[in-house]
C-alpha cells in the first residue's frame, strides 16, 4: 500500500499510519482523501485552539478556514494531491 500523505509525497519518511495518532482511521490509510481528512481534523483543532485563546467562534472559524485554504494552495502549488 502506497502512502498518500503529503509528507510521504515530498519524500519524507512518514507513513499514513503515522497519522492515526491524530484521528485518521485504519480504513483511511493509503486512500485518496487522506490529506483532506487531515486538513479537516487540523481545522477543527485550530478552531478549538483559537476559541480557547478567547477568540469568538466566528472569528476562530474564519482564521481556521484561512489556514486550511493556505495549506491547500501550498500543496497544489507543489504538485501534491489531496
Amino acid at each position: 500500500m502506497a502512502n498518500k500523505n503529503w509528507l510521504a509525497q515530498t519524500g519524507k519518511d512518514f507513513t499514513d499510519s503515522d497519522l492515526m495518532e491524530f484521528g485518521i482511521s485504519e480504513a483511511e490509510l493509503g486512500k485518496e482523501g487522506i490529506n483532506r481528512r487531515m486538513l479537516d481534523l487540523v481545522h477543527q483543532m485550530n478552531v478549538e485552539g483559537y476559541i480557547s485563546e478567547g477568540m469568538s467562534e466566528s472569528k476562530a472559524r474564519h482564521m481556521a478556514d484561512k489556514r486550511r485554504s493556505m495549506a491547500m494552495q501550498a500543496a497544489k502549488a507543489n504538485g501534491l494531491t489531496l
